[in-house]
């Protein structure tokens, strides 16, 4: 990526440098971009919103125009978000990806634009990434990664809907992999890691999640398949000393796997795969991806309190082969219930 530093003939020599990115194929200048970033912070002009959405960047690779107004721009108008992206863009902080349009359309999404860490973006964070490029991954990657990320956005905002007492920390797959001791391969890498808390009291209720997007459609039946090694992974990470993860590390209990899969058929196949393959008492709860959108069926756009979840429990039979059985992340109480009716 070729980066010329330009001045304005209009202004002072000594007004600073505009940095303009061309060519992203060619090498970086990155004593410019370093230069640049140090111009930013010595201006102030990086808020604490825009900190935390490269923060979410380093967790979820992407993000739409739409899910990062979601999260941040709560109430604004989508044009406030825009611009504000747009500016971060023009200061290589962020940068474009792929727009993969007819999959978000399929997939239930909002057809905008799609943003990534830029240079700059991946300075400021210390290079704490994995150094992947979202504009030249395939579509499809950046479809499956736009898929995780709504699931972390529609988490956060279920929390939100609930109040002070519930507050959640989400951990991208870098992140929430595990490598065994010695090892150098991920034995289980999520696509996410959710955990919610609920002050109750003097005391805190935890729900840990691994999330996982299932948009392939290799079958499920061999253990040699996608879906057979994360099974295997989650039963080694269980029987592991998964408490010394530094993210799960505090943790009573092991997170359960939250799968989102494509198709009604594919979940169940799934479910039958994974309680054939388990060796460990993992728990795993699965849904169709059109149940859990607002324009799906049930027409709820609460994550955690939607009853489209299938459960493959450690012991028994799985919970949810019919519709009508399928159960909520999160079992609203009789309280509240009564409330809700009420008004």
């Amino acid at each position: 990526m070729t980066v010329l530093t330009q001045v304005p003939t209009s202004t002072p020599a000594t007004a600073p440098a505009r940095i303009v990115v061309t060519h992203p194929d060619r090498p970086l200048d990155r004593k410019a971009l370093a230069e640049h970033l140090a111009h930013i912070v010595e201006t102030g002009s990086l808020t604490e919103r825009d900190e935390e959405l490269l923060e979410h960047l380093r967790e979820t690779y992407v993000l739409s125009l739409d899910q990062a107004q979601r999260l941040l721009w709560m109430g604004k108008s989508p044009v406030t978000a825009y611009n504000r992206l747009q500016g971060l863009q023009r200061n290589d902080l962020l940068a474009a990806a792929r727009i993969p349009r007819t999959g978000m359309k399929e997939c239930g999404l909002p057809a905008c634009k799609v943003y990534t860490l830029g240079e700059v973006g991946r300075m400021w964070l210390k290079h704490d990434v994995d150094g992947r490029q979202a504009n030249y991954l395939k579509r499809d990657q950046v479809l499956h990664d736009l898929l995780a990320a709504e699931i972390m956005v529609r988490l956060e905002e279920a929390v939100r809907r609930r109040g002070r007492e519930w507050s959640m920390a989400w951990s991208g797959e870098q992140a929430a992999a595990f490598v065994e001791r010695l090892g150098d391969n991920p034995v289980a890498r999520p696509d996410g890691l959710a955990v919610l808390r609920q002050q109750r009291g003097d005391k805190v209720a935890v729900l840990p999640l691994f999330v996982e997007v299932d948009a392939g459609r290799e079958p499920h039946g061999r253990p040699s398949s996608d879906w057979g090694r994360k099974v295997i992974g989650y039963d080694r990470f269980y029987a592991g000393s998964w408490q010394s993860h530094p993210r799960l590390n505090n943790l009573p209990i092991f997170p359960m796997v939250a799968v989102v899969t494509h198709g009604e058929q594919r979940l169940l196949n799934l479910a039958k795969a994974i309680a054939e393959h388990r060796k460990q008492p993992v728990t795993y709860y699965l849904a169709h991806w059109p149940d859990l959108r607002p324009t799906g069926a049930p027409a709820n756009d609460d994550i955690l309190s939607a009853p489209v979840w299938m459960i493959v429990p450690p012991e028994g039979e799985v919970v949810g082969t019919e519709r009508a059985a399928r159960r909520p992340l999160v079992a609203e109480s009789k309280k509240k219930t009564r409330k809700a009716e009420a008004s």
